[in-house]
């Protein structure tokens, strides 16, 4: 039993006969108490008064008034109350005392937020906190995951931070984890994996890439000396009319998604031209798992047999592949990964080949983050290598198009009237319609030195 409270000094610790104890869960026995006067209940003030504490007259004046057989607690005497009022002291009086005796005023809501507000503040600063992280540092989250295993764990992950790292490029906010690695000395593009070799025709890997012996013949594959024999020749298109036009297909990842919408109306505009858009987001050749494309595109030229075929692959292509033998190879640096990129090129550009087919394979444009289009170079190398061995198929290289005098990622272009346009998305990859308006009439073209769009009927042969 804890010690009462009051003005007097503590009362006798021996308990009655029939006093419950401090549980306020039992209730009283009234009848066991003796002389003991029933009292309304009232919350325990926070704190005992100290005992050496003095009334003021007119108080203790009042308190024997209330209590006329009473006074301290004395053998004999009546019990103080315990429950009874506290005195008020004055006006700002709690029934709290501080250390020097002086009244504790009583804790407004206002001073109770105020002491519980920090805590809420720091939770929302660390969650904030949390997130731009996130945002920061998105493209390292998804080079990590991309170089993980393949399989369900890799999937659910990039399912993730992909959407992260859209959100990041949207915002810019991935130029403050470059901007750090560049003052800090660390502006390697492939933190934490082997750095990606930035290969192209011009660059001695792009040269040795292009020269490396074919895995199955062994013979040297060179894009300046394709062979061409009898059975593989370049298409011969008929002549298109408005009443017979000529069946084009382009697909591919997203890329192609703004880009044949652009096609397709520029196409229909020539009157000679049906065209029919297939892309799927996150596609490639390199995740069959993901999505079939050769699987794909047989059903789509058994079903539409076109006479132009427009591929724009290759933007998801810059990851880890695994091999025929079920061998997963997480780099595209590692030496196994460009000859089975290039036999999956190959093979998708051999099953699109018919005789009166012709195969525009486009090339992806330069890209603004430096080692995402490292690993770009070398999906255009392999498509160049294999396009070069095969008349039927045209590689139509974009980084002219959509790059400075040095081949480098250009934001701004001028249009038809010489203004800059903006022809990339705020991600640096994707196009914009200006950017796809473009690509598409310079792939028209490309069909136009193979096909006359005119409309006009062919002229007869002289005899």
């Amino acid at each position: 039993m804890t010690t009462p409270t009051g003005t007097g000094p503590p009362s006798s610790p021996r308990t009655p006969p029939g006093w419950p104890g401090d549980d306020p869960t039992v209730p009283e026995e009234l009848g066991a108490l003796g002389r003991r006067r029933a009292r309304p209940a009232r919350p325990t003030p926070r704190r005992r008064r100290p005992a050496e504490r003095r009334l003021r007259p007119e108080d203790e004046l009042a308190l024997r008034r209330r209590d006329p057989g009473g006074g301290p607690d004395t053998e004999g005497g009546p019990e103080p109350e315990e429950h009874a009022a506290p005195v008020v002291v004055d006006d700002a009086d709690t029934g709290e005392l501080d250390l020097d005796g002086r009244p504790v005023p009583p804790v407004t809501a206002t001073a109770r937020q105020a002491a519980t507000a920090p805590a809420g503040r720091v939770l929302v600063v660390m969650v904030a906190a949390l997130l731009l992280a996130m945002l920061v540092n998105a493209d390292v989250l998804v080079e990590r995951a991309e170089r993980k295993p393949l399989g369900p764990e890799r999937d659910r992950e990039l399912a993730v931070w992909h959407p992260v790292q859209d959100v990041s490029h949207a915002l810019q906010l991935n130029r403050v984890r470059q901007l750090a690695d560049w003052l800090a000395g660390n502006d390697d593009d492939h933190r934490g994996g082997s750095p990606v070799p930035e290969a192209t025709p011009e660059t001695e890997a792009g040269r040795e890439q292009a020269s490396r012996s074919d895995g199955e013949t062994g013979a040297a594959v060179t894009p300046e000396s394709p062979p061409t024999t009898e059975a593989a020749r370049p298409p011969e298109l008929r002549t298109p009319s408005a009443a017979e036009p000529l069946r084009l297909w382009v697909g591919g990842d997203s890329m192609a998604e703004i880009f044949g919408l652009s096609l397709v109306s520029q196409a229909e505009a020539t009157g000679v031209i049906a065209p029919t858009l297939h892309y799927e987001a996150s596609s490639g050749l390199v995740r069959p798992d993901f999505y079939d494309w050769p699987g794909a595109l047989a059903e789509d030229l058994e079903a539409q047999d076109p006479e132009i075929v427009v591929a724009f692959f290759g933007a998801n292509d810059g990851q880890g592949i695994v091999l025929p033998d079920g061998t997963p190879v997480q780099q595209v640096s590692d030496p196994r990964w460009m000859p089975e990129y290039r036999r999956r090129v190959g093979a998708l550009m051999d099953l699109l080949r018919a005789d009166d087919r012709l195969v525009v394979w486009l090339g992806q444009p330069p890209m603004r983050d430096a080692g995402f289009g490292g690993r770009m170079a070398l999906v255009n190398q392999a498509a160049t290598v294999e396009a070069a061995t095969r008349p039927w198929v045209v590689f139509v290289d974009t980084a002219p198009l959509f790059g400075d005098a040095g081949r480098a990622f250009a934001e701004l272009l001028p249009d038809a009237s010489g203004n800059p346009t903006d022809v990339r998305q705020d991600d640096g990859i994707h196009l914009t319609r200006a950017g796809g308006d473009l690509l598409a009439a310079h792939v028209l073209d490309v069909v136009r030195a193979h096909v006359d769009l005119s409309g006009r009927p062919a002229r007869p042969d002289p005899d």
